[in-house]
């Protein structure tokens, strides 16, 4: 099956999905056990955007840019949401995730209208590397996404809430590294 094949057939399956069923492929997750016909790091993809769609976000699935034959980018997807456009990233590594995903993410950022912004969704840890750069590499336009603010996120149904919230903070701050589990956010 070609990679388009299998993109649609992950989204069927997605698609038929409800709020629970999504937590019950998330505890799965966090758990380490992948669901049968679930690849690595393709269901938080998958479950991220599908969990957006069901709170009312247009969602673009996952799907590659090219450019004369050449493969130039593989975005986790896409989620719309008050007129703001959000190229998802999603990390399910047991490492932490380091600068390379934060810099690859804002290349592909630069490579779109300036509006856009990213959120790293990251089921493991961030690198303190990972977090200086978001800190010294202006715009403050990726959004990072610890286990625990998923976790919470998905469970109330808020992740456009928490989404806003990241936004707001890092326009008013000019900081990207919002915690939605400190200081009473939340």
């Amino acid at each position: 099956m070609t990679d388009e094949g299998r993109s649609g057939e992950y989204q069927r399956r997605v698609l038929a999905l409800e709020h629970d069923e999504l937590l019950l492929l998330w505890r799965d997750l966090l758990e380490g056990v992948s669901p049968a016909g679930w690849p690595g790091g393709v269901l938080l993809e998958y479950l991220i955007l599908r969990a957006f769609q069901l709170e009312g976000a247009e969602v673009t699935w996952p799907y590659r840019v090219y450019q004369d034959g050449l493969l130039l980018e593989q975005i986790d997807g896409v989620v719309y949401f008050d007129g703001v456009p959000c190229l998802v990233e999603s990390k399910d590594v047991t490492r932490p995730v380091d600068t390379h995903a934060i810099v690859k993410l804002k290349a592909q950022i630069l490579r779109r209208p300036r509006m856009t912004v990213g959120a790293v969704f990251n089921t493991g840890e961030f690198s303190s590397a990972a977090f200086s750069l978001v800190r010294m590499l202006p715009p403050p336009d990726v959004l990072l996404w610890r286990r625990a603010e998923i976790d919470w996120a998905l469970r109330e149904r808020r992740l456009l809430e928490g989404m806003r919230a990241k936004l707001r903070y890092a326009v008013e701050t000019g900081l990207a590294d919002l915690n939605l589990m400190e200081r009473g956010r939340f």
